[in-house]
């Protein structure tokens, strides 16, 4: 058997076996919640997999028509032949999850992609649907990003992979935190639940850390990684409760279109397309960053005092 031969019986079996997974770990926690703990699923949860099941619904014919056959394309074009083997299988993995990173970043520091992205950290909860809970207008957007892969001649079958596994720790690392969290020797080399527990938290300390999704590196790296030193707390600035369906997707596209519109000048409303959340014009004080600078400010200040 060729290794081609061997990475798409690997992926045969991812896709028939990651409906079942999902279902399972989902289930197995729901489960575990109520025995242990006595909390059964909120409306948070089922707003969880309503969006879930509708984005899987919307995004999985299009992503893989759209997919299935861009990727082949794009690799009957790469710039260079690379063997698939061993090697192009782990150059594919850091350009996948170097992707991820920096997509995820981008999400977190452009207002239109954060209204997409903020469907996601609206949860004020965390288990395993949230996972789940993404917007049903992201179709394609910085997903188009991928195509380096094929391009640069790692082979699209390695894309699918790395794709379905990715969705499958996706899942475990939404875990409730009363279930799984910290992980201490496998956290060095993997995002762990505890790890994205923060990515997902508002606190202040907590803010826009914790980009990785499958290995905490990049963050290390770029100096967005973060240490649990206070317990999270989930949702946003500016959700702290439970929302529904529809709020969830639309809110932060509503509070865009109020921007806009009481913006002066053609630039200034082009501005906040594009701009972090938080800035207006002439000011960056609402902005994560800025708001984290000041408060890491105050708290050496009163260190200083304190010594």
């Amino acid at each position: 058997m060729n290794h081609l031969s061997s990475y798409q019986s690997f992926l045969d079996v991812l896709k028939h076996w990651m409906p079942y997974y999902l279902v399972a770990m989902v289930a197995a926690e729901a489960v575990y919640q109520v025995i242990r703990f006595k909390r059964a699923y909120t409306k948070e949860t089922w707003v969880n997999l309503t969006t879930g099941i509708t984005s899987i619904i919307i995004q999985s014919v299009i992503k893989t028509l759209f997919f299935t056959g861009l990727y082949p394309y794009i690799y009957e074009h790469r710039i260079w032949n690379l063997e698939l083997n061993g090697y192009t299988f782990l150059l594919g993995f850091f350009m996948y999850t170097f992707i991820q990173f920096g997509t995820h970043y981008l999400y977190h520091k452009v207002r239109l992609l954060w209204c997409l992205h903020e469907v996601h950290h609206s949860a004020v909860k965390m288990d395993a649907t949230t996972g789940l809970r993404t917007s049903i207008f992201d179709i394609v957007s910085l997903d188009i990003l991928y195509i380096l892969i094929p391009l640069s001649g790692v082979h699209p079958i390695v894309y699918f992979i790395l794709y379905s596994l990715n969705k499958i720790w996706g899942t475990f690392i939404h875990f409730n935190e009363k279930i799984v969290s910290r992980i201490p020797i496998l956290e060095h080399v993997l995002v762990t639940p505890g790890i994205h527990h923060i990515h997902h938290a508002s606190n202040t300390l907590y803010l826009d850390k914790n980009y990785g999704e499958v290995i905490p590196w990049y963050d290390k790296l770029f100096g967005t990684y973060a240490s649990q030193t206070e317990a999270p707390v989930y949702g946003t600035s500016l959700v702290k409760e439970e929302i529904g369906f529809w709020e969830a997707q639309l809110h932060e596209f509503r509070s865009l279109q109020k921007d806009v519109k009481n913006a002066n000048g053609i630039g200034n409303k082009i501005k906040y397309f594009f701009m972090p959340p938080g800035w207006h014009p002439g000011d960056i004080t609402g902005t994560a960053s800025y708001i984290q600078k000041k408060y890491l400010e105050s708290l050496a200040q009163k260190k200083s005092i304190g010594d």
